[in-house]
């Protein structure tokens, strides 16, 4: 039996019984710009008027400071025709049409792995761990083959071992930043 959820409530049971969310369902609403700025925006900034949601996004489609009325205007109906009742229907916000606001619910925590951004000249996790491993492995050939001789593999393995979690410690940090 399901049991049907409504959003805009204040039930708190409601949303706790809320399944997660399919790979299917999350990359439909990342595959749109716009839904992927509500989520961006609403985490960063909180709870929001589809107006004022609307007047970011239209900033940053036309990049510019002052979008033209028209611009603004097309957003804000996509976001309320559209977009808003589609992350609605999922369960990733909930919009409070008395107050006009937009917030996100617990189920938009299924979108953070996909919505890490790397800021330009930085490399993600995924790369520097690559790469932190790569040097581990060349590192130990080339100590346990003899071509260094001046570290010893106890000297090595300690020194790998500290920087593995030195990085795991600052992900985490990094990854606990983006929740909060």
């Amino acid at each position: 039996m399901t049991e049907s959820v409504n959003y805009t409530g204040n039930s708190q049971r409601s949303m706790q019984m809320q399944p997660q969310l399919s790979k299917s369902d999350i990359f439909g609403v990342l595959q749109n710009d716009r839904r992927r700025y509500v989520l961006e925006f609403l985490r960063t900034q909180g709870s929001q008027s589809i107006r004022s949601l609307s007047e970011e996004i239209a900033r940053v489609e036309s990049q510019t400071e002052e979008p033209k009325s028209n611009v603004r205007k097309s957003v804000y109906i996509s976001l309320l025709q559209t977009h808003i009742p589609k992350m609605e229907s999922l369960g990733i916000i909930a919009y409070n049409r008395e107050q006009d606001t937009v917030e996100l619910l617990p189920a938009s925590r299924d979108f953070d792995v996909y919505m890490e951004t790397v800021k330009k000249g930085d490399i993600p996790w995924s790369q520097f761990y690559l790469g932190l491993s790569a040097l581990a492995i060349v590192g130990s050939v080339t100590i346990f083959t003899g071509l260094i001789q001046w570290i010893s593999s106890f000297q090595w393995m300690l020194f790998t071992s500290i920087t593995f979690f030195v990085s795991s410690a600052a992900h985490l940090r990094h990854v606990r930043k983006l929740e909060e």
